[in-house]
């Protein structure tokens, strides 16, 4: 039989950050067999965040701290639901978390527990050492425990999204009609959408639709809001060029895969790392909505001009919707991912994965 390796993924209840450990672990099993459990975790103050890194970047003063003392200060600092998956008589291989409120005890529990350990977001000061295995969105970086990925790590499975999609299309009578996804997010990443801007945008893509004779498919997300999902809804209403909309705030539906699944574009607004990296890892040319009012952050700006570059997205503002031409942009301008990002991933982290436990 296949030794089983264990894997702990701390979960700050953030659906993006959860979704990017998963999207590792689901790459380890593609390697290994394994299994996991998810600790849901919470930072405490957020202010204990400056001295616990200056603690757990010197490991060696950490390591001289009594277990017990550890222990106690470790709930003192977390809050953890059900912590009796930290079982010792059932020991894990690996801790694996995203978010910088996990980053912390993540090098606390390998530290503690000899463990091995990786991490999906930005270090914010912890020295990289401190993981086993860490991934980045930018350029490479001199370390040797570094993965440079184009991509946040999810559970993209673009088999089941294409059939997903087929299904929908089925459904609702939509097999030989030009289907465009529009996914819809709010304020963040220094974008800010004001009720204008979706009016704007509500209006824009109609016209666009009507022009091109294309069925939308609609849906916010929790970061839309109420007020913002109301302004869409009175223009969109009841529009034939509707073919589906859910507003996630008034009435939430799992339709993202399903939508994507079905659309030959998407168009999401930019302040969505995640919902754009969903669309491009599924195959699909996106566009990414860009309103007036913006203050990118240099980080996250980086990684939207980085896949601009490969012509994967599209950056458009959302005043110049009309200026569009669809149709070409999909025959000759986008170049979408032809291979399924999971497997690329599970290649660059199998030099640890096999190392580290084929002797598990």
């Amino acid at each position: 039989m296949k030794p089983v390796i264990r894997c702990l993924i701390l979960s700050d209840n953030k659906p993006g950050h959860v979704t990017n450990s998963m999207g590792v672990f689901k790459a380890i099993q593609t390697i290994v067999a394994a299994e996991s459990v998810v600790l849901q975790v919470r930072l405490r103050l957020k202010m204990i965040r400056y001295p616990l890194r200056w603690l757990l970047n010197r490991p060696t003063l950490l390591r001289r701290i009594p277990a017990g003392t550890q222990r106690r200060l470790m709930g003192l600092v977390y809050q953890m639901c059900e912590p009796q998956h930290l079982d010792p008589t059932q020991p894990f291989d690996w801790v694996i978390s995203s978010g910088g409120d996990t980053s912390f005890l993540n090098v606390w529990l390998a530290q503690r527990h000899g463990l091995r350990n990786m991490y999906c977001s930005a270090l914010r000061g912890l020295n990289p050492a401190l993981f086993t295995v860490y991934f980045s969105l930018g350029a490479a970086s001199v370390h040797n425990n570094n993965i440079r990925v184009p991509f946040i790590p999810l559970l993209t499975d673009r088999a089941r999204i294409l059939e997903q999609g087929q299904q929908f299309r089925t459904a609702h009578g939509l097999e030989h009609q030009t289907v465009w996804c529009v996914l819809i997010g709010g304020d963040g990443a220094g974008y800010h959408y004001d009720a204008a801007s979706l009016e704007q945008l509500a209006h824009g893509l109609l016209a666009l639709a009507r022009d091109y004779q294309v069925k939308l498919l609609v849906t916010t997300s929790r970061r839309t809001g109420l007020k913002l999902e109301r302004v869409l809804k009175s223009v969109l209403g009841d529009c034939p060029a509707v073919a589906y909309a859910t507003y996630y705030n008034h009435r939430p539906e799992k339709v993202v895969a399903s939508f994507l699944g079905a659309a030959d574009l998407v168009f999401c607004t930019a302040d969505s790392g995640s919902m754009i990296t969903e669309a491009m890892t599924a195959g699909k040319p996106v566009y990414s909505l860009i309103p007036e009012q913006v203050r990118p952050q240099p980080f996250y700006q980086a990684f939207l001009q980085s896949h601009a570059d490969a012509r994967r997205i599209k950056p458009v503002a959302i005043g110049s919707l009309h200026t569009l031409d669809p149709k070409r942009d999909v025959a000759s301008y986008f170049q979408v991912l032809e291979k399924d990002t999971t497997a690329e991933l599970a290649a660059q982290l199998s030099p640890w994965i096999r190392t580290e436990d084929s002797c598990a």
